[in-house]
Formats: structure tokens, C-alpha cells, sequence
């Protein structure tokens, strides 16, 4: 794991990168989106949360206009961002925003995809701590089923999905 200097560090040559580009291409250009998401990501990280909301809306927009708002790449961003507003206790948003991103990637890329996986699993600890349990490990089933075939029993994700299933019961 990152030290906060370290996470401070990225941060800054990070927005020092995408200023410059934003200079070149212009402030609202298709290729800073995946710079901003990683900003977003860093804010998020340090703490920032409306920061971190701000970049990622921002990323989501850009990656929008130049993929469409079914693509894999916008559900990344919608899944950040729930991340976001789990983190600060909005459990309606993150909710929402992890039912699009799924839907999205299901869609888009089939139903035992990693990045489904991935959704599903943030799903889950949205509706834990929403209260339904039941719907936590169904979704962490999923993602565990999903995580098993591609990364095996000893991979951390897979270690770490399968405790937080075991600890539902």
C-alpha cells in the first residue's frame, strides 16, 4: 500500500501531467478521461471525497462522449464513483451507481466477466451495509464464483471476497 506521501506524490505529477495535456488538447478532450479517473481514483484515496466525485464525473462524461454510455470504460467510472458515495455514507447512490455499472458490464462484456466480478462484489458490501444480507452474498457468490475461475483460491481478491462471504454467514 501507498504512503500518503507517496499518494501525494502521484497526485501532483499526476494533475502537472494533465494540465500540460489539457493545454495541447484542449479541457474537455476524450483523451484526458482515463488521466482524470486516475486523479479521481488518488483523491479518493487521500481522502478527497469531493474531489475525487468532481474528476470522476468528469472522466465518466468524457469517456461517455467518446464511447457511449453502454460502454465498459463509462461502467469503470460509475463504479469509482460508488465507491465514492458508499465512502460518505450515501448508500442510495452507491447503490444505484453499482446496479448501472453491472448492468452495463453484464451487458457489455457477459456475465462471468472479472470486471463483473468486480461490480458484483461492490454491490455486495453496499447491501450489507444497507442491511440485506441476503442480497450481500448472492452478490458475493457471484463474484466469488467469477473470481475462483480466473484468479484461482490463493489470489488476495479471491482471499478477500471469500472472508467477506464467510463473515455473512
Amino acid at each position: 500500500m501507498a504512503s500518503l506521501h507517496d499518494l501525494r506524490t502521484q497526485r501532483a505529477a499526476l494533475e502537472q501531467t494533465i494540465e500540460v495535456r489539457q493545454r495541447e488538447l484542449g479541457a474537455d478532450h476524450p483523451d484526458l478521461a482515463d488521466d482524470l479517473r486516475a486523479l479521481g481514483r488518488l483523491a479518493h484515496e487521500l481522502g478527497d471525497m469531493m474531489d475525487a466525485q468532481a474528476l470522476l464525473s468528469r472522466a465518466l462524461a468524457l469517456h461517455t462522449e467518446r464511447f457511449g454510455a453502454e460502454h465498459p470504460e463509462a461502467a469503470t467510472d460509475i463504479n469509482h464513483l460508488g465507491l465514492v458515495l458508499h465512502d460518505i455514507g450515501d448508500f442510495d447512490g452507491a447503490y444505484a451507481a453499482f446496479e448501472r455499472a453491472l448492468a452495463i458490464d453484464e451487458a457489455a462484456l457477459g456475465r462471468e466477466h472479472i470486471a463483473v466480478a468486480r461490480d458484483a462484489n461492490n454491490l455486495a458490501g453496499v447491501l450489507r451495509d444497507m442491511g440485506d444480507g441476503f442480497s450481500a452474498k448472492e452478490a458475493l457468490d457471484w463474484a466469488l464464483s467469477i473470481f475462483m475461475k480466473e484468479y484461482g483460491a490463493d489470489h488476495p481478491t479471491t482471499e478477500s471476497v471469500a472472508r467477506n462471504r464467510r463473515l455473512l454467514g
